[in-house]
């Protein structure tokens, strides 16, 4: 009876380290749907999204890859009404050419006014494991919050737009 009770708590232990390290087990990202251009230093790229254009320079850092720019809203494709950032996230994404992410970096920024003509700034850093012989490209997510204006109640809103990496 003693054997069966040692070897029910041994199973439950087991178990329970399985599903812990199953659950910290990282999932592969893919962005292999969204537009990405190839790899290049210290060249000027600008990568439209459906709602961003992402105008940036990727700089060497040490063992990592520094990605610099700005980002702008396409205010055409936006509702009129939406007026204020609510909510801002950017995430710089390093991956093969078939879209898996070997590196990756999020910034989030502070709610602001709506404006066509003024970008916002972002840096990122991207360390990939390892850096392999395959070419490299790279692409920006991002999710937005947009309102009618800070603080309004009711009225029209919100205006959510995203476009992530998505798990396999």
């Amino acid at each position: 009876m003693e054997k069966k009770k040692s070897l029910t708590a041994l199973r439950l232990v087991l178990l329970a380290a399985t599903a812990l390290l199953w659950s910290c087990a990282q999932t592969p990202m893919s962005v292999g749907h969204m537009k990405r251009d190839a790899w290049s230093l210290e060249e000027p790229h600008s990568l439209q999204a459906k709602f961003m254009r992402f105008d940036y320079q990727v700089l060497p850092v040490g063992d990592a890859a520094g990605i610099k720019g700005w980002a702008y809203l396409d205010t055409r494709k936006l509702p009129e009404w939406a007026q204020w950032i609510e909510s801002l996230r950017f995430t710089a994404y390093l991956c093969t050419p078939e879209g898996h992410v070997v590196a990756q970096d999020t910034r989030t920024f502070l709610p602001r006014e709506v404006r066509a003509d003024e970008g916002i700034g972002f840096e990122f850093t991207l360390r990939p494991e390892e850096w392999g012989a395959q070419p490299l490209f790279i692409t920006f997510g991002y999710r937005l919050v947009l309102t009618e204006g800070r603080d309004i109640k009711g009225g029209k809103g919100p205006f959510f737009a995203s476009e992530d990496a998505i798990t396999r």
